[in-house]
């Protein structure tokens, strides 16, 4: 079942070429990759219940010179790019994404900088032959995660999410711990960019306010007034900071810039709690 699988990908592998002839060892190097480059298409595509297809055109199509090593090169640093889309597919919305919307990889030369995008269905990542050695993955999956869309947002909100709120519930678990209290701390998602996002912003100032209700528990009257009034923090955005307190709900507004949140989160508890 494996090699025929195998098969099938190498059978979908085109090569342009210009029919140049090269050596028998050149040649078996060049089949090794493909072999390979056959073999990380499979897996991304079982991983990823995707059915990608490759095509590596080396440089001698377009006139550059003939290298008898360029195309196991090509196919050597195509790998790069399954490399980079496996570790995308590690929810069922990723992927349907990768599968939807990626359908063909086309790895070339670019005579200038290592190059990636994404139009169509066709993946189109270029490599520069004098950087033969150097791994373009990372800078493949962070292009993925900002252009591959999943309910109409980047793939990399739906990443960086879980790991946000992961953060946000170590924070509340230590606070809970120092308070003797089971409050429950949430994101208001709405209006947060998605360069905040990515630049994990959310929790870092999230955090202020988290540490403000911890600081006020410093003795029994502080852990008192916070089990009796504070049931629950949710965090959000906004151009303008805000703090209030209402129905056990302490609710913080920033604008993830300031550097006076955790101070006036805590002024703020002092003079109501």
């Amino acid at each position: 079942m494996t090699s025929r699988l195998l098969a099938a990908v190498l059978g979908a592998i085109v090569l342009a070429s210009g029919g140049t002839a090269d050596d028998g060892t050149a040649r078996d190097r060049r089949t090794s990759d493909e072999n390979l480059l056959a073999t990380a298409v499979a897996r991304s595509n079982r991983v990823c219940d995707s059915a990608i297809t490759v095509t590596l055109t080396p440089a001698s199509v377009r006139g550059v010179g003939v290298d008898p090593d360029e195309r196991a090169v090509i196919a050597r640093r195509c790998r790069d790019v399954f490399d980079a889309i496996r570790p995308l597919c590690r929810t069922a919305a990723a992927r349907a994404a990768v599968s939807a919307q990626i359908k063909q990889v086309s790895c070339g030369v670019n005579s200038q900088r290592p190059a990636v995008a994404l139009e169509n269905g066709k993946l189109d990542y270029r490599i520069e032959l004098g950087l033969a050695t150097w791994n373009d993955s990372q800078m493949i999956s962070d292009y993925l995660l900002d252009h591959l869309a999943v309910g109409g947002e980047p793939l990399i909100v739906q990443v960086v999410r879980p790991l946000e709120e992961a953060a946000l519930a170590d924070q509340v678990a230590r606070m809970n711990q120092h308070c003797g209290t089971s409050i429950v701390a949430t994101f208001d998602w709405a209006g947060i960019p998605v360069q905040t996002l990515k630049s994990r912003a959310p929790s870092n100032y999230c955090g202020h306010a988290i540490d403000a209700v911890e600081r006020v528990c410093v003795d029994h009257a502080g852990r008192d007034a916070v089990a009796r009034q504070v049931s629950r923090i949710v965090c959000g955005r906004a151009d303008k900071p805000s703090i209030s307190l209402g129905s056990g709900v302490l609710d913080f507004r920033s604008d993830f810039q300031s550097s006076g949140d955790r101070g006036a989160v805590l002024e703020y508890l002092q003079n109501v709690l």
